[in-house]
């Protein structure tokens, strides 16, 4: 249904922006019937009339007007947000905490730092450096490294 709403949204907006069905459907990359018919379902679910038509002219209504002005801009700012996390996702992204030996962090984890940030900008180190067992520590990280 969301997405559904969307879509009718999305029509009528660029519809009302562009001023034609035809244009609308470029924007849009959908055939103009597709626009219209898309359009008039968000008449009909609303049971108002947002355009007058005719075969020369795609005008908004008293009803329309109202309507695009209080939906274009926050409809244009949700779309944005939407594209932007659809962009984002799958991203790493939060906090990594690490605790590792000094001589660990410093020697193997420190030097790859700076491109793990550039990599990852998103993601926030968050390293705890810890003497305790660092003989251990370091034999067991250069194992999983093969070292």
């Amino acid at each position: 249904m969301l997405t559904e709403l969307r879509s009718h949204l999305d029509a009528f907006i660029a519809a009302a922006d562009e001023g034609s069905f035809s244009a609308a459907a470029r924007q849009l990359g959908l055939t103009p019937a597709a626009v219209s018919k898309s359009v008039a379902q968000l008449e009909a679910r609303l049971g108002v009339r947002l355009f007058q038509r005719s075969t020369r002219s795609l005008a908004l209504t008293t009803d329309g007007e109202r309507l695009y002005g209080q939906v274009r801009v926050p409809w244009r700012e949700i779309s944005d947000a939407l594209t932007e996390l659809r962009q984002g996702a799958g991203k790493p992204a939060g906090t990594l905490k690490v605790a590792l030996a000094h001589t660990v962090g410093r020697e193997y984890v420190v030097p790859l730092l700076a491109e793990f940030i550039r990599r990852y900008p998103d993601v926030v180190p968050d390293l705890h450096f810890d003497n305790r067992r660092s003989e251990e520590h370091t034999s067991e990280l250069q194992s999983r490294l093969h070292l």
